[in-house]
């Protein structure tokens, strides 16, 4: 770093430890270079600062063991005392990306049955990652280690559906990025900073410091002329507005999720191509948002005035009506006795759920909680004369939301997310039920 009292003594330290690297790495090329010797084939694939990896094409796990012992005894006999090389795993099926960068199987011993998934430097360890992507390619490359790459296509085609027909959760695809107090050359900056001045021109309070990290999330805006930075909102805003703003699901599936996977299954031996996969996998509709409106009792998206063509039930087109969101088919309606049992169920299970994860929120905040105590129902004033749409006190009826939305609305708790997605269920329960004339 150029702050050493005796730099002389620090570049002799560095020699000493690379030309004893360079002598382990060719103790192990010349084993693997004799001809008709036991450990033939034994190559030096990377070798970096004080460690070692060594490829052994057509060897057991037990076997990689044994050379690593033997390696390990015959490179420390040739150096002075304290200098010891030691053995500290094996991998059996890995990738490596780049320097520091790799994954694979870990063993770390031969008695050891079942391996476990280690990786170093790559997305699945990164902070500034979404935990989409860290989760998708964890489990991508687990899957082609163990059962081959036709088992990953599958996976990957699962996981592609459930990101474009918005069935994952929130936190799934909340961004983290470091925030600067300037950018170089007067330059905006990435989205994060555009989102942290917005923060600090609505609220001084919300001033984020020099390089704190400030949680985003992407969402989808009509047409093709917004910039990303336009974009970008807080977790917290997208939970409360959830009626208004949808998931950019193509800017994560392709900027985060497929360019992560491509780092990876692109390299040899498999070279795959992760893009035509995702081209040739169906992407279906997403899913309508159950939720109040919450732009002073007003629709903020075009979407909200089209009612769903998709039955609620079993899943088939049919016959939207008006701009209700639940609608349900011919088919189902003749079973009346049996989409009702169906229908009270859900009601049930999403009621169940909210009132669990709220009585874990409120044993962690002391307040009292129930399912009700989150996103909260308000009435606006409306100055609409229109009979029909007003009740007896000249109100309108579930215009928007409580804000906060909750006693607690820590973005780093698995719970309010939880309890958002259980409010969203019971919200579409109970339209299913009104819908079959249940209330």
């Amino acid at each position: 770093s150029g702050r050493s009292a005796m730099p002389l003594l620090a570049d002799a330290i560095v020699e000493c430890g690379r030309r004893t690297l360079a002598n382990a790495i060719s103790l192990a090329n010349d084993l693997g270079s004799k001809e008709g010797g036991r450990w033939n084939g034994a190559e030096v694939i990377y070798g970096d600062t004080d460690s070692l990896f060594i490829k052994l094409p057509g060897r057991s796990v037990k076997d990689a063991f044994e050379f690593g012992r033997e390696f390990c005894t015959s490179v420390t006999a040739s150096n002075p005392p304290p200098v010891e090389l030691k053995l500290e795993k094996v991998y059996h099926a890995t990738l490596l990306q780049t320097k520091k960068k790799y994954c694979g199987m870990k063993y770390d011993s031969p008695k050891q049955k079942k391996p476990v998934f280690e990786a170093k430097g790559i997305e699945t360890v990164r902070r500034d990652q979404c935990l989409l992507t860290q989760k998708i390619l964890r489990n991508a490359l687990i899957t082609i280690f163990r059962r081959g790459v036709r088992a990953t296509k599958d996976y990957l085609c699962r996981q592609w559906k459930m990101i474009h027909e918005g069935s994952l959760p929130v936190s799934d695809f909340v961004l983290t990025g470091r925030v600067r107090s300037c950018y170089r050359g007067g330059k905006i900056g990435p989205v994060q900073a555009a989102l942290a001045r917005r923060l600090a021109e609505s609220d001084p309070g919300r001033v984020v410091r020099h390089k704190e990290r400030l949680p985003y999330v992407i969402v989808a805006t009509p047409g093709i002329t917004f910039k990303l930075r336009d974009c970008v909102l807080t977790p917290m805003e997208i939970l409360t507005r959830w009626d208004s703003y949808t998931i950019h699901s193509a800017y994560y599936a392709t900027k985060h999720v497929n360019a992560a996977l491509q780092r990876c299954l692109g390299l040899s031996p498999y070279n795959i191509d992760v893009n035509t996969w995702y081209e040739s996998c169906p992407k279906p509709r997403k899913r309508i948002h159950h939720w109040p409106i919450t732009r002073c009792g007003g629709n903020a998206m075009i979407s909200t005035y089209f009612g769903s063509d998709i039955c609620t039930l079993c899943g088939v087109k049919c016959k939207a009506k008006g701009s209700s969101k639940v609608v349900v088919c011919d088919t189902c309606h003749k079973d009346h006795a049996q989409v009702s049992t169906v229908a009270l169920r859900r009601l049930n299970t999403a009621q169940y759920d909210a009132a669990e994860a709220a009585r874990i929120c409120g044993l962690c905040n002391g307040c009292p909680e129930n399912g009700r105590t989150f996103a909260q129902e308000k009435i606006f004033k409306s100055s609409v004369t229109n009979a029909a749409n007003l009740t007896k006190r000249g109100t309108r009826k579930g215009a928007g939301i409580v804000i906060p939305i909750a006693n607690c609305v820590c973005v780093d708790c698995p719970i309010t997310y939880e309890r958002h997605r259980a409010r969203e269920s019971e919200l579409e329960a109970l339209a299913l039920c009104k819908e079959l004339n249940l209330l």
